[in-house]
């Protein structure tokens, strides 16, 4: 089967704020460690993301010793903890009820002030469960991810995409976790089951792309990566672009360690490309 590399890894702590690049990373039940366990949500509890609020690109997000450090144009910083110690509150992850953690009175104010409205940041706490739906066959514990653990993209994929734009893009836009150099553009589409290192994963579905595609670098939005990802790369009603994963052991041992260099080995491949549920 084909070999390839783990080229990049990113996670992205706050959902539709910036990304994490790492050279290695924790991994639990839930996927890469810290990635999406929060999210910003609005007066009704519902996900706040670049679908509505572009600028939300431009929130920078570091690593520290005792929590994030979030950055955004005409912000002060704000730093919130690994364990937040505020007040549970009802999130509505797109009609899953769920019960998050909102992490401050300064995170409300920061957010609130930078979106322009009634906004907070909530936290999800390691005693929520939030399960995929039945229709998934993967029975994955997860984030605030949109609906798995895993995101793949390929670096020979996005080099023949980008043939098709008149502005390249880059990794940032499609917003992986991982990243994989070697093998043939669009291979992945019809992968199912990988190595990384030491660890197996299922490779169970396509990547739907939404509007966010289209929010660029400095936080503005355009229309032609979209817009030409549909006319090159659809599969039925949807225009795809990378893989989503989930990792190939019982729930109680989703654990382990992925490192930049680790080798990607594909070990089943089908004749036909990977679904995409609703």
């Amino acid at each position: 089967m084909t070999a390839a590399t783990l080229s990049a890894l990113y996670i992205y702590p706050i959902k539709s704020a910036g990304g994490v690049p790492l050279q290695h990373s924790e991994i639990g039940p839930r996927g890469l460690t810290h990635d999406r366990r929060w999210m910003v949500v609005d007066a009704a509890g519902k996900p706040v993301t670049q679908r509505k609020f572009p600028n939300m690109r431009l929130i920078g997000v570091a690593l520290g010793d005792d929590g994030l450090y979030v950055t955004a144009p005409g912000m002060s910083a704000l730093a919130v903890p690994w364990q937040p110690q505020g007040t549970r509150r009802a999130v509505d992850m797109w009609g899953d009820l769920l019960m998050g953690l909102s992490v401050s009175s300064e995170a409300i104010a920061w957010t609130s002030a930078y979106l322009g409205g009634d906004f907070d940041l909530v936290y999800l706490p390691d005693d929520v469960q939030r399960w995929q739906p039945d229709y998934k066959p993967f029975g994955s514990l997860l984030s605030f991810v949109d609906g798995n653990p895993f995101h793949l993209i390929s670096e020979k994929s996005l080099a023949d995409f980008n043939r098709h734009l008149t502005r390249p893009v880059g990794h940032a836009e499609f917003r992986p976790n991982l990243v994989v150099s070697g093998g043939v553009a669009y291979g992945e589409d019809f992968w199912r089951l990988i190595g990384i290192g030491n660890m197996k994963f299922e490779v169970v579905e396509s990547c739907a792309r939404c509007v966010i595609l289209n929010v660029q670098p400095d936080g503005m939005r355009g229309a032609e990566t979209l817009r030409t990802l549909a006319r090159v790369r659809r599969h039925g009603q949807a225009a795809v672009f990378g893989q989503h994963l989930v990792q190939n052991a019982p729930y109680d041992q989703r654990t382990g360690q992925l490192h930049v260099g680790d080798t990607v080995q594909v070990q089943a491949v089908a004749d036909t490309v990977n679904p995409v549920y609703p």
